[in-house]
Formats: structure tokens, sequence, C-alpha cells
């Protein structure tokens, strides 16, 4: 299957950001990551320490969701 690209003018978020989405979502209980190395250990942990995602934040995360997945918007 081809990967698909992300949405004009926009990154792909890293695991760590990810991470922080799947926790800022109240019906979550438990998220269980994997790590390669170190550093990755330390951003994934950065991030859970945050505060949730801003109500902004998690509608760039469900629009990349939503274009990645082909779900379309409704505006």
């Amino acid at each position: 299957m081809a990967q698909k690209k992300m949405p004009p003018g926009i990154s792909a978020p890293r695991a760590a950001d990810c991470y922080r989405y799947v926790l800022s979502r109240p019906e979550v209980d438990v998220c269980m990551m994997g790590v390669r190395n170190k550093e990755m250990l330390r951003d994934n942990l950065q991030a859970i320490e945050k505060a949730p995602m801003t109500p902004e934040e998690l509608e760039k995360m469900k629009m990349i969701g939503d274009h990645l997945y082909g779900k379309p918007r409704v505006t």
C-alpha cells in the first residue's frame, strides 16, 4: 500500500505528539508506547508530562488523521 502524503503545509506529527493526542482523549485510560532508543523514550516521557492538548491541537491531529485515512471533513 502506498504511503499517503500529509496535507499541504502540515508536517507529520512526532510519535510523542501522537501519544499526547491519545492521552488527551477522555475515553482513553491506558496508552502503551514502544521506543527504539533513549532519545525517543525521553521525548515521549516529556510529551506525556505536558498538559492535555488544546482544542486547536486536537483539531489539527484529527484533521491529519482524517486526511490520511480518507474521512471527509465536514465544515
